[in-house]
């Protein structure tokens, strides 16, 4: 695979991410190192060790917290795993489907499950809380309610890891609760510059759309929580659909290269008609070695495909 030249270097992520991650992380610990200092001071003064109140609640204070650092961990790492690049099958063609990461989804669940209880240890565990039962039964039902919703669309697979698939007809981003429809007519030039997501500009007019798959309350989980493509500025007329690039575990500058590959040149579009090139051109892309596993923050060669498809 060659690169293109300095002109198009790019550049991805964000120069405070590993800052911001280490500083979370030393913060979740903090509320475990309380309750262990609480106990060394019980020991040292010869008592018995007894959980203090609220035990409950910082434990999982410090284990939402701590959800943060992992994840970002996993949407920082570059490394680009083969099995996150397919061909699969998009509206009964042949698609070529680029994953993003299972176990960035995944961790959403978890987090999500320890601020439940989080919240719910504040309910049940502040001072005379016996004498609110029937207030504290509303706010359990409250608290419960979205995450309930939340399991049962991840049940029913609404919600679920996200995908950008390309074939013949256009390319469709799947992002966890939303998918946004382009044809290939609808997209007025290649991937725009941005250090975190993949950007097109995409024209609704010409049958680009966004649709949704979960009621409002529980698109949160998205960056993207409205219902349409964003309003670009007066500069450039139209929309933009975007996608995280953070959560793929494929390097960030060949996702771009795989769009830019097919948007700017029609002709290659041809071989999204055929299984076989599909595969040549996944297989191809699974050679690609994304260099180190943390990415670095400055400017990055964006590569260039072959064309056609290599045999």
């Amino acid at each position: 695979m060659q690169f293109s030249d300095g002109s198009d270097l790019r550049t991805y992520g964000n120069p405070r991410a590993l800052y911001v991650i280490v500083f979370t992380a030393v913060v979740g610990l903090l509320f475990p190192a309380l309750l262990v200092g609480v106990f060394v001071e019980q020991a040292t003064a010869g008592m018995p060790l007894e959980a203090p109140t609220g035990t409950t609640f910082l434990l999982a204070l410090g284990a939402t917290v701590l959800v943060y650092p992992v994840i970002g961990f996993l949407m920082y790492s570059p490394r680009t795993r083969a099995e996150h690049i397919v061909a699969e099958t998009e509206t009964d063609f042949p698609a070529l489907v680029l994953r993003q990461s299972p176990s960035v989804f995944w961790a959403a669940p978890a987090q999500i499950g320890m601020l439940t209880l989080m919240l719910l240890a504040a309910v049940w565990t502040t001072p005379n809380a016996g004498d609110r039962t029937s207030e504290n039964v509303i706010m359990t039902i409250v608290i419960c309610s979205w995450q309930v919703g939340f399991y049962f669309f991840v049940a029913r697979r609404t919600l679920r890891p996200g995908r950008i698939a390309l074939s013949v007809d256009g390319i469709r981003f799947s992002d966890h609760a939303t998918d946004t429809w382009i044809p290939w007519n609808a997209t007025a030039s290649g991937v725009q510059p941005d250090p975190l997501y993949v950007v097109l500009v995409a024209l609704p007019q010409w049958g680009a759309v966004t649709s949704a798959r979960v009621p409002l309350p529980w698109r949160i989980i998205d960056d993207r929580k409205d219902s349409d493509l964003r309003p670009s500025s007066r500069r450039r007329p139209g929309h933009t659909a975007r996608i995280d690039r953070r959560r793929f575990e494929i390097a960030p500058e060949l996702l771009d290269a795989v769009l830019d590959h097919y948007l700017r040149d029609p002709d290659a579009r041809a071989e999204l008609t055929d299984p076989d090139a599909v595969a040549r051109r996944v297989d191809e892309l699974r050679s690609y070695a994304p260099g180190p596993r943390w990415r670095r923050y400055g400017p990055v060669p964006v590569p260039t495909l072959s064309t056609p498809a290599p045999r």
